[in-house]
């Protein structure tokens, strides 16, 4: 396997021509992506990315064992696993099947493609030999080809690459200032998954505690909490933000980091120029991926070792 650092630098490679032939069925009543940790976030970003371009379908995300009741056989539902083996997403898969629904798996093999083999599912295999937090992109790319955005990903392939050295640098700093502390992430509407996904790695990577809120939800709750010092010497704040929000959006963005300043914090904003709102997404997504990279190896820690997640999955195999 590589290095965690090798396979960051490495992100901008996965966005390859993927050969979806005609998987995508022609008509379809609802959009269902279902996957689990790297592998969730992908139905995440493609949530968030596709009603950003002006879907007329419902889209939805589902991250546990339960499919929504409403799915019917007019839905189409994308199950998402790396390994191909995470149970809530083969649970799933299986509950699809029962509906009838129209179905696309991706994964680099495990069960997910057996049952699709079996099942006659549609299957986009992807490449072996990553944690699944490490291979976001091979499974988001094949996502993206999936719904016929080839000229977006070579846009998204070449602005990644150009990018990654110099972000690699800067999150030097964000990793600085995160470091002893506890990280809160707030996230814009568009930025959602970004936040959610900076959040997720530090905890993965940097096996730190870390905790997201959104804008504009936080601002009818959170920032009380702002009034208790004695909690707040611990924390420290980092917002993601797009640069085409709405403009109140954009506003509070301002307002908030106004009210943290002057609670005494100096809160960083991550919110990075793009040709298009994926490439704005992904290389926030890029900055923060590095950034729990740093802050792990600050730490002392190997960011690539998930031993309690390893214990949980254990623990549910012997039931």
């Amino acid at each position: 396997m590589k290095s965690a650092l090798e396979m960051l630098r490495g992100f901008g490679d996965h966005f390859e021509k993927v050969d979806v032939g005609n998987m995508l069925p022609q008509s379809y009543n609802m959009l269902v992506f279902s996957g689990m940790g790297g592998s969730g976030i992908v139905g995440e970003i493609m949530k968030s990315y596709l009603i950003k371009n002006g879907s007329n379908k419902p889209v939805f995300s589902i991250k546990g064992y339960e499919l929504l009741p409403f799915v019917d056989k007019d839905a189409l539902v994308v199950c998402i696993s790396y390994s191909g083996d995470t149970e809530e997403t083969i649970s799933v898969f299986e509950q699809a099947i029962k509906v009838g629904a129209k179905i696309i798996s991706i994964s680099s093999g495990g069960k997910l493609e057996e049952l699709s083999n079996k099942h006659g599912v549609p299957h986009i295999k992807i490449p072996t030999g990553y944690p699944p937090r490490y291979a976001l992109g091979f499974m988001l790319n094949a996502c993206l080809w999936l719904f016929g955005k080839e000229e977006e990903i070579l846009d998204l392939k070449e602005d990644l690459k150009a990018s990654s050295s110099r972000y690699e640098e800067v999150s030097k700093d964000i990793a600085k200032s995160l470091f002893g502390y506890v990280p809160i992430i707030y996230g814009t509407p568009l930025m959602e998954a970004a936040a959610y996904r900076f959040k997720t790695q530090i905890n993965e990577n940097s096996k730190t505690p870390a905790y997201n809120a959104y804008i504009p939800e936080m601002h009818h709750n959170e920032v009380v909490g702002y009034t208790n010092p004695d909690i707040n010497q611990y924390l420290r704040f980092v917002i993601v933000a797009d640069k085409k929000e709405h403009p109140r959006v954009s506003l509070r963005v301002n307002m908030t980091i106004d009210i943290l300043k002057d609670k005494g914090f100096n809160p960083i904003l991550i919110s990075e120029e793009g040709n298009s709102y994926i490439s704005r997404l992904l290389k926030n997504i890029y900055i923060g991926d590095f950034a729990s990279y740093h802050l792990a190896n600050m730490y002392g820690y190997d960011p690539l070792p998930v031993d309690i997640i390893t214990y949980v999955k254990k623990r549910l195999q012997d039931g």
